[in-house]
């Protein structure tokens, strides 16, 4: 049984003549719904009620509510007050003297003196702000493209989404996106009235347990995506808690909304209906006489599943592989110890649950067998990962990043209609897949996509300050009708006209990746150039640390137009260097200064991230590190996915400069979170959970959903299988087998290709809004290839004691020293060594098999280099 989000909440909606009804009827129902209560406003003009008709049919709708009688302690009831679309606001904006404001227009500007009340206004509803512009001033927001005049002349921030939030105040571009503004509204209040866990504030914690003065800016379209590449994302419309309504001041009855939305829970409620759901287990019993299975869950649960007439098995299949049946082998495959997913319904009989599997997927033939541990596993799947994508982009034909576009659908089409945007940092995601796939199949194909990338990067997105002496890159392009635009600063609501830092870190990922087989000088240069920007205008010289935002105009971390991201650190600000592209640029130049950026890094993430109370790592500060609680979407929430990547970073930084206080963290987050983050039943891992406990709460709170982020699942992958490649810790190890197993079970799209967005816990694909896209601002095959890549690294040389062949091509100019450095990445010393290299096919004997460097050779020519590591043994 759901709990109504907005019990006990009023929802007050101004009507007139041609509304439109399918917008308004939604309202009446969808509100009512959640359990609030809808009230209808109109001027009355003196009489009882007034029956208005819809604009599209002619509807009827009768009105009693009267906004003339509507005096401060009735509004103060509102918890949400919402002008329509249609030509609502224009008759009620109708005044008979002109010099007075029309009785509406006077209650819309009394709402925004509130900033306890949520407004909603969508459409042609911004009509009814047009004689009192000053209280949309300064605001972001969006309408329909017939008032984006009107909004810009009111001195609004005119954003080109469906639904943007500032503060208070959600905005929806049309009545089409009814649905999406109001779930917007939802979230937004039912968030803010939930119980919020009590802060012990100490001096110099900044806002964390205050309330502040104004309510946070977000934008969102409602759809997944955490808006500063958190992978973020992961929002799925619910992007914002409005910091004033967690604790409101008492309304008029004396009530504050947190008390009218305490939930009344039937005592020993028990559900009592089926519903279908999927078990994750290694087989302990089978009894073919009874066709049950007995399964232990990944934390020791026992279940029994029975198998039924209609049940349907199959094997584990990598993307590119046909479907293998396996239904007529169940006797020889259920065998005590083998691990396996099963998809079926829950029948509640006999005081308990009857399960019955009706698809059974086996990870492989054997009890120990993984098909995901072959040695070609994860090579082949990034292989079909950049034929996807390249194919996706480009067609089959001439690669050209004139057609290269953000946005795929789920089959790679891309969206027809749409704005031709090109960003910056997906483009550099791309860049990085192609790499990788180039470095362990050696396709040239792949190698020409990256080059092609890079060099439209350096030619269309960078921008070199000659006075400053420094690179920096820009947000993306818009392409409309053959004409580039300049998008400078960034266009997502969390960073919205500011240069984020991680959308400059995430230009240098691709080029990087890139440079490390071909040696390109021009790469080299620019990523110093970005280093500057970096320790000239982002860095913190007195607190240790780099700011997350810059302003476009002084670049400055301090300027008063950052709104909520002045003077603030977080994760990615701080630590995404590593994943991105510093532990790579390390790698290939053995530069010192590199190292010691990433030892400042990491002593800061141990020093400042850990925090008593809470099992998940703090990740969003003020200037002086005090725990920022305050911010947007994150507030005092935890995403499980980065303390996970803390993990897998802190580990690989145990090969640059081992530290006891990084492995001790990595090893804690690693035991911790299983606990928190992974789903016990089904497997796999969850996206943003709430960081405490509620009073009377046993498990940590999902803060959206319980579905699960394919970005996440590479996290945990390549956390924990660093974490047994290190310690040889047999836990750890399990951990890294779970998670790909779920991972390649439930990810792999094999019907169109490339890897789904979001899966929900169950295992099934969620596929609505832009959850359901192949290509996004989070999504350009960068997490996909990541994790192919360096899974390929982890399961051959640090488990598998595996060899690995990996390819490079250095340019002619490249790699000044002429020193090729081909560790795959930062592995523990010792452990591998380089055991051949081929130059052009044809042996070559000059390389240091312990350091891991080849001595190229004077070429006029681009060089094809093949390195073969073997594992030492642990």
């Amino acid at each position: 049984m759901s709990e109504k989000r907005l019990a006990g909440s009023t929802v007050a909606i101004l009507m007139e003549s041609d509304f439109v009804e399918p917008e308004i009827h939604y309202y009446q129902r969808r509100f009512t719904e959640e359990g609030a209560r809808v009230e209808f406003l109109t001027r009355l003009w003196g009489q009882e009620s007034i029956t208005f008709h819809g604009h599209e049919y002619g509807n009827p709708f009768t009105v009693s509510g009267d906004l003339e009688a509507v005096d401060d302690d009735k509004l103060d009831e509102y918890d949400m007050f919402i002008v329509p679309s249609g030509i609502v606001s224009d008759r009620l904006r109708y005044t008979d003297d002109v010099n007075q404001l029309a009785p509406a227009v006077q209650l819309l500007r009394r709402a925004f003196e509130r900033p306890n009340l949520l407004k909603g206004i969508i459409c042609h509803g911004l009509w009814l702000a047009a004689p009192i512009p000053e209280v949309v001033r300064g605001r972001r927001l969006t309408c329909h493209n017939n008032l984006v005049g009107d909004a810009r002349n009111m001195g609004a921030i005119y954003t080109d989404q469906d639904v943007v939030v500032d503060g208070d105040l959600v905005t929806g571009r049309s009545f089409n996106h009814c649905h999406e503004f109001a779930r917007m509204m939802i979230d937004l209040v039912a968030a803010a009235r939930a119980p919020k866990p009590r802060l012990l504030v100490t001096a110099g914690a900044g806002a964390a347990g205050s309330t502040p003065a104004a309510l946070p800016e977000i934008t969102g379209n409602g759809s997944n995506g955490h808006g500063n590449g958190n992978g973020n994302g992961n929002g799925n419309g619910a992007t914002a808690v409005i910091s004033q309504l967690v604790a409101p001041p008492a309304n008029g009855n004396g009530r504050t909304a947190l008390e009218r939305a305490t939930p009344q829970r039937p005592a020993g409620y028990q559900p009592d209906f089926t519903f279908s759901d999927l078990v994750a287990g290694y087989i302990t019993g089978y009894d073919p006489a009874s066709d049950t299975i007995d399964l232990k869950t990944n934390e020791g649960k026992a279940i029994q599943a029975r198998l039924t007439s209609t049940t349907s098995a199959e094997f584990l299949r990598n993307l590119g592989e046909p479907y293998v049946d396996a239904t007529g082998h169940l006797d020889e495959l259920l065998k005590p110890g083998g691990y396996l997913f099963a998809y079926g319904i829950h029948y509640p009989e006999n005081g308990a649950y009857t399960f019955e599997a009706k698809r059974v997927v086996f990870l492989g033939r054997q009890p120990d067998e993984y098909n995901f541990e072959r040695p070609d596993w994860w090579v082949r799947q990034l292989s079909a990962l950049a034929k996807f994508y390249r194919k996706a982009q480009f067609g089959e034909g001439t690669i050209d990043y004139a057609n290269y576009r953000t946005a795929l659908r789920l089959g790679g089409e891309k969206n027809a209609g749409q704005k031709g945007v090109q960003e910056t940092d997906t483009i550099s995601r791309l860049v990085y897949g192609m790499a990788s796939a180039y470095m362990l199949t050696g396709d040239e194909d792949f190698l020409d996509v990256a080059e092609q990338g890079t060099a439209y990067l350096r030619e269309h997105m960078r921008f070199v300050d000659r006075d400053e002496d420094v690179v920096y890159w820009y947000h993306g392009i818009e392409v409309r009708d053959g004409t580039e635009h300049k998008l400078f600063t960034s266009e997502f609501g969390d960073d919205y006209d500011a240069i984020p830092m991680y959308e400059q870190i995430y230009a240098l990922a691709g080029p990087i990746q890139l440079w490390r087989l071909t040696g390109d000088p021009k790469i080299l240069d620019d990523a110093e150039g970005t280093l500057r920007l970096f320790r000239k205008f982002y860095h913190d010289p007195e607190q240790g640390g780099w700011y997350s935002h810059i302003d476009p105009i002084l670049l400055s971390p301090h300027h008063e137009s950052l709104g909520p991201n002045r003077s603030r650190k977080n994760w990615n600000s701080v630590g995404d260097h590593a994943p991105a592209y510093l532990t790579n640029l390390y790698l290939g130049t053995g530069d010192p200064r590199h190292a010691e950026m990433l030892e400042e890094t990491f002593d800061l993430i141990v020093k400042h991230f850990p925090q008593e109370g809470s099992p998940f790592v703090q990740e969003r500060f003020h200037a002086d590190w005090s725990a920022d609680r305050s911010w947007s979407w994150q507030q005092d929430r935890a995403v499980v996915g980065h303390n996970l990547k803390i993990a897998w970073n802190l580990m690989r930084m145990m090969a640059v400069h081992p530290k006891d206080g990084y492995r001790r963290l990595a090893v804690d987050i690693g035991r911790k979170m299983p606990e928190f983050g992974a789903d016990p039943q089904r497997g796999g891992w969850y996206d943003v959970v709430e960081q405490h406990l509620q009073e009377g709460q046993e498990l940590h709170r999902f803060v959206w959903h319980d579905r699960k982020a394919w970005w996440q699942q590479e996290q945990a992958i390549l956390a924990y299988q660093i974490l047994a490649g290190h310690t040889g810790d047999a836990e750890f190890r399990r951990r890294a087998r779970e998670s790909s197993a779920f991972y390649n079970s439930f990810f792999l799209d094999h019907d169109e290709g490339g890897v789904y967005f979001n899966v929900l816990a169950n295992g099934l694909p969620y596929l609505l809004g832009n959850e359901r896209s192949k290509g996004s601002h989070s999504m350009s095959m960068y997490h996909g290839a990541e994790l192919c890549f360096l899974a390929t690294v982890y399961q051959r040389l640090l488990l598998d004691d595996e060899p690995l062949t990996l390819h490079f091509r250095p340019k002619p100019d490249g790699f000044a020293d002429r020193i090729l450095r081909v560790a795959p990445d930062a592995l523990p010393p010792g452990r591998v060594r380089l055991d051949w290299v081929e130059i052009d096919g044809r042996p070559y004997q000059d390389f240091d098999a312990t350091a891991l460097t080849v001595k190229l050779p004077d070429s006029k020519n681009a060089l094809r280099v093949r390195a073969h590591l073997s594992p030492v043994g642990n």
